[in-house]
């Protein structure tokens, strides 16, 4: 599989934050579970012409469609092989004076995400992904081994990356130093980072400006922000935050479902469940390594083509890793996954 071109962000003019003024979006849930609705027999009669929209959110046998005005419209699933996932484009006809209606169809996909279940099947996330945008925060503890987890799931779907590193006002100048130092070795392999306060506000409309124009999907640990950016993006949504919670230390899950949230006309952000997205036991060597750039470049110079860069001899990424080619970090983080991806991750 090639490899697809990170996208490096470019410079622009900062803009007010006025990001949801334009673009209303419900912030409610209907209140009706949707997996206790036994759907009534609906007469071709009564559905309206075909229409398009963006699949926002599942519930069961029902998806949530925003129509081209970024209204919601409940539509019911019919038989099909396929089901759609947050970020699908659909074709939907709704009842007359109703908020409700069909999905047709869906769209070819350009891209596809998905994480392993816990019984080891493989579940679809989102779909039309351009890039991951993964939160990091210093409350959890930054972690060179979770970072490269998330990369390695991230590059096995072939979708590019940009690295947030939020609540950037909590760390001191010494501590923002040698953070800024360790995602150093990320930067110089090609990942766009950004050093953010969702809370604040700080620096997020330039991330915003270069997120323009893209349908990203929001992602990391729950306690890093993710609802809190997504809180300061659309101030008027009724969005719940995380905290961290005192006995672990870890952060509380706010989000139960995947959503997809539209920020201007062109520019669509999908939140999801935190960490359990990214596990990597149904992945293969070939993956495992694919997810480590650097690596996987330097990799086609090895003698054996089915090298696992452990102590194999003629090994030309274990030559470029005892020559300070390859950070020691990112080679530690490699050994292990590739020696030990088949464990769950939660």
């Amino acid at each position: 599989m090639g490899k697809k071109r990170k996208q490096t962000p470019q410079k622009s003019k900062q803009r007010k934050r006025s990001y949801a003024k334009n673009s209303p979006v419900k912030a409610e849930t209907p209140s009706i579970a949707a997996d206790s609705i036994e759907p009534a027999p609906i007469e071709r009669d009564s559905l309206g012409p075909e229409e398009h929209g963006i699949v926002i959110s599942r519930f069961g046998q029902q998806v949530d469609i925003a129509d081209q005005d970024f209204n919601t419209i409940r539509c019911f699933l019919r038989r099909a092989k396929e089901v759609p996932v947050v970020g699908d484009k659909a074709t939907f006809q709704r009842q007359d004076k109703l908020d409700t209606g069909v999905l047709v169809r869906f769209e070819e996909r350009k891209s596809l995400l998905k994480r392993p279940t816990p019984h080891h099947g493989i579940k679809p996330v989102a779909a039309n992904i351009d890039l991951i945008a993964l939160l990091l925060a210093p409350e959890l503890g930054f972690s060179e081994m979770l970072l490269d987890r998330y990369l390695v799931a991230a590059e096995s779907s072939n979708i590019p990356v940009w690295l947030i590193f939020n609540k950037w006002d909590l760390l001191d100048e010494q501590e923002k130093d040698e953070i800024q130092k360790r995602l150093q070795i990320y930067k110089d392999i090609g990942y766009p980072i950004y050093f953010i306060s969702a809370k604040h506000g700080h620096k997020v409309e330039q991330l915003v400006e270069d997120l323009r124009g893209k349908q990203l999907l929001l992602a990391g640990q729950s306690g890093v922000g993710k609802s809190t950016l997504i809180k300061y993006l659309f101030p008027d949504l009724d969005v719940a935050t995380a905290d961290i919670s005192e006995n672990s230390g870890l952060g509380t899950h706010t989000t139960t479902a995947s959503r997809l949230y539209r920020l201007d006309q062109e520019t669509f952000l999908v939140d999801s469940p935190g960490v359990r997205e990214f596990g990597l036991w149904h992945l293969e060597d070939h993956d495992i390594q694919q997810g480590f750039i650097e690596i996987y470049k330097i990799a086609e110079n090895c003698k054996f083509r089915d090298c696992k860069h452990i102590k194999e001899p003629g090994c030309a990424v274990l030559e470029a890793a005892k020559n300070g080619e390859i950070a020691p970090s990112r080679m530690k983080n490699y050994h292990h996954l590739i020696q030990n991806y088949d464990q769950q991750f939660s």
